[in-house]
């Protein structure tokens, strides 16, 4: 019986282990990404289920890099959305065009990081 109690509290040290593993490559990444441009992170999801979207942008507007961040194991990691390179942000401000083919889930939490990117984006006039 003093086994399980073990193997249970083992196991437990692993997992958060390998969580704060995978919290520190996110960290990296999002490190390497700010050196690029101005960078915000959004989410979508709940407590079971978060998708988070990193949008680095320059001073013009445009969107240099966008990147989003779901999964259900410790080896998930950033992954390139193609496509949105050169946009400006405001392609967030409406709904998704059908010529950006990804999920809902991840358009809606690069949405939420352009939001934060937005107040300090310049005016075209």
């Amino acid at each position: 019986m003093d086994y399980i109690f073990l193997l249970v509290a083992v196991l437990w040290l692993v997992q958060f282990v390998m969580a704060w593993w995978q919290l520190q490559r996110f960290h990296a990444r999002i490190a390497q990404l700010r050196k690029e441009g101005r960078t915000a992170v959004g989410m979508k999801g709940n407590r079971f289920g978060r998708i988070y979207g990193v949008l680095v942008a320059n001073d013009r507007g445009l969107i240099e890099r966008a990147e989003v961040f779901d999964g259900w194991t410790v080896f998930s990691r950033l992954r390139p959305v193609p496509g949105l390179q050169g946009q400006p942000i405001t392609i967030f401000d409406g709904e998704q065009p059908a010529t950006e083919p990804m999920r809902k889930a991840h358009w809606e939490a690069l949405r939420h990081a352009a939001g934060f990117l937005k107040p300090a984006t310049p005016r075209v006039e």
